[in-house]
């Protein structure tokens, strides 16, 4: 992360600290080259969410009605050419297990809280700026937790090798997950409900942990599986989770871990363990993978939670990620 020693003493003097690692620009695939590409993280977390991942990725907050936060993002233009970008608060939901970002500037409730210092940017070629991000929660808000995200947004005109005129945008943006209440701030927990073994058409062992988000924030899952006391005492992993899951307070889905190929079906000893932030959880199970194959195929398993996200959105859950894209092409 570049800053500057006097950006960091500005940030501490507000009870707030830098936001550490956890930059990657996106590449994006813009109508001049798709090597050009530009970037957006966070850079001010504060004091008392260091060490917590999702907050060194997202601007996670809790805020009694009245109050004000300001959250700096630096934007980065990685291209060869001049950038011309807009930035803005967008609506968002969490749908499938998936954080979702609206288009074009769709209002919700906490789109109206949030202004952005500069709209409106020009960088030239390999220069970054530091933006600042302004969320005023007004006295009469509704308790609960709002989602949003903060686009930066480019959008430049091609023509396809038909003749038509295209307008391609292309997006990179920061999660917004805020709470709002008038007491302290509500719980964050989930439960892993169960874990069990299944096997895709193609053979290969899957891992399945169902997860209930019990408590009254959104969560953000990752973790590890693990196989012990296998055949002859066999053991495997850890694994890493295909795709880092969302889920709102209330819903509920599955964590999946795609396992070695050649195991046996079991049964196996299988460890399952989840972080959200600060928020952890394991479960141990006895699991086996001689079921009736999963009738789906790694590809369409995607969209239930068996691999990465649909074509078209990238979620900012993965480590080295905090920002996600989606690139949309107009005629």
């Amino acid at each position: 992360m570049l800053r500057s020693f006097g950006m960091i003493l500005l940030a501490l003097a507000a009870g707030i600290i830098p936001a550490a690692g956890a930059y990657a620009a996106p590449r994006l695939s813009t109508p001049a080259s798709a090597q050009e590409h530009f970037g957006v993280r966070l850079v001010d977390v504060p004091l008392y969410e260091r060490g917590n991942q999702r907050a060194l990725r997202y601007i996670v907050d809790y805020l009694p009605v009245g109050s004000v936060i300001h959250r700096r993002i630096l934007i980065v233009n990685e291209q060869p050419d001049v950038a011309h970008l807009t930035v803005y608060p967008d609506a968002a939901k969490i749908t499938n297990g998936q954080f979702v970002g609206d288009e074009g500037e769709t209002p919700s409730g906490l789109t109206t809280w949030i202004s952005v210092a500069h709209p409106v940017l020009t960088l030239a070629p390999h220069q970054q700026v530091m933006d600042m991000v302004t969320i005023k929660v007004p006295p009469g808000a509704t308790a609960g937790e709002q989602y949003g995200v903060i686009w930066a947004q480019e959008a430049a005109a091609a023509r396809s090798h038909k003749g038509f005129a295209i307008l391609e945008v292309d997006r990179v943006g920061i999660r917004v997950y805020l709470a709002v209440g008038r007491g302290g701030a509500p719980p964050t927990s989930f439960r892993i409900m169960s874990v069990t073994g299944t096997k895709l058409k193609d053979g290969r062992p899957v891992i399945v942990a169902h997860v209930d988000n019990t408590g009254e924030r959104a969560i953000d899952l990752s973790g590890t599986a693990s196989l012990t006391g296998g055949p002859g005492g066999a053991s495997a992993g850890p694994y890493t989770e295909q795709a880092i899951m969302t889920f709102a307070p209330g819903q509920s889905g599955n964590i999946t871990f795609l396992a070695g190929n050649g195991l046996s079906d079991g049964p196996w000893q299988a460890s399952v363990s989840l972080v959200s932030g600060f928020t952890k959880a394991t479960l141990v199970a006895t699991i086996d993978f001689g079921g009736k194959p999963a009738a789906l195929s790694l590809s369409s398993a995607m969209y239930l939670g068996l691999g990465i996200p649909l074509v078209g959105l990238v979620i900012a859950g993965a480590v080295g990620w905090q920002t996600f894209r989606r690139r949309r092409a107009y005629a």
